[in-house]
């Protein structure tokens, strides 16, 4: 894996530049949740930037790229694309700091009242995405899901008795019936199966690293069991999985349940649940340079323990920082497929 330059930094709100950055950090995930970042300034680095200007803004769109040297100038990719949650000011030592999340933000601060009726998954989640001007890259999905309603009639609701449940919220218990992945990338939100690979894997050796710390959960080790129980209200009857082989005579599943799936979905559902208590098994936390080949959802191969653990591991999130004084460095948390 080549090594990179220390990054350019560029940020925009609403499309106009913003100078004088001094720290940047942005945390990419894979975890049904939105990413975040944020950025400090000095104020006054450029004369749209007093404190009058940080004290003015609202609301806008920040976009955040990072910039590499080449022979024709630099090239900046994307970093993260998102809302402005909060803006603090310290005129006493004259910087603003910005927080924001992604644009999944606007799905997460949003309570609908909607019937979603006779609908598939992927049908609900591309409404929602063009509700909120992200263009959906939807993978299809079969058959038409939701709570029973009279004669075998399906509708999900997001009416006057569902006002807990967010838009986000809605799309990411699709997924997870799905079993797919959800996320916003830029300007679009994507819906798709989990087992889509993000690149070829990348190796990765210890020399390449500036730390590494490998934990193996003992618990989930031997206990990674699950068992998963529903009641049906078409059928008037409760479903209930069998737990995996258990691995000793102390070993106890971990319990899931849902309302009104199918037999089949509850089997299913104990295989979903059972793999993600499986790749809790054996995480790493790995120190090292900036590396933007490295996202979530990439594959890593561990090199260099001489060990068992010198293995594929899948990327879950990736904290990027960015300081003018110190540099760039990266904080990567993964777990093994």
């Amino acid at each position: 894996m080549p090594a990179f330059q220390a990054p350019v930094i560029q940020v925009t709100i609403d499309g106009t530049p913003i100078y004088g950055l001094l720290r940047a950090s942005i945390v990419a995930t894979n975890s049904f949740c939105a990413d975040t970042y944020v950025l400090t300034f000095a104020i006054g680095a450029q004369p749209q930037n007093d404190i009058g200007f940080w004290a003015s803004v609202t609301s806008g769109i920040v976009t955040v790229s990072a910039g590499q040297t080449s022979p024709y100038g630099p090239i900046y990719n994307p970093l993260i694309t998102g809302i402005i949650d909060a803006i603090g000011v310290d005129p006493v030592h004259g910087v603003a700091t910005v927080e924001g999340r992604d644009l999944s933000g606007r799905l997460v601060d949003c309570y609908r009242q909607q019937d979603f009726v006779n609908q598939t998954a992927s049908e609900i989640v591309a409404t929602i995405a063009q509700y909120h001007g992200l263009p959906p890259q939807v993978a299809a999905t079969e058959g038409n899901v939701g709570r029973y309603y009279a004669d075998g009639y399906t509708k999900l609701s997001l009416g006057q008795y569902s006002r807990l449940q967010s838009d986000w919220d809605l799309i990411v218990e699709l997924a997870r019936e799905a079993a797919f992945d959800v996320y916003v990338q830029g300007t679009s939100l994507y819906f798709q199966p989990q087992t889509v690979p993000m690149g070829v894997p990348i190796g990765l050796s210890l020399h390449q690293v500036q730390g590494l710390f490998i934990e193996r959960n003992v618990n989930v080790s031997l206990n990674a069991t699950a068992q998963v129980q529903s009641w049906n209200s078409r059928d008037m009857a409760s479903y209930s999985s069998l737990p995996n082989q258990q691995t000793g005579p102390a070993s106890l599943p971990f319990l899931f349940s849902g309302s009104n799936y199918t037999s089949q979905q509850v089997t299913n559902s104990m295989s979903q649940y059972g793999a993600e208590l499986a790749r809790l098994a054996t995480t790493l936390r790995i120190e090292m340079p900036w590396n933007p080949a490295l996202t979530p959802r990439t594959i890593i191969v561990l090199s260099g323990t001489n060990s068992v653990l010198d293995r594929a591991y899948r990327i879950d999130s990736v904290e990027s920082r960015f300081s003018g004084a110190s540099g760039s460095e990266q904080t990567i948390f993964a777990c093994q497929i």
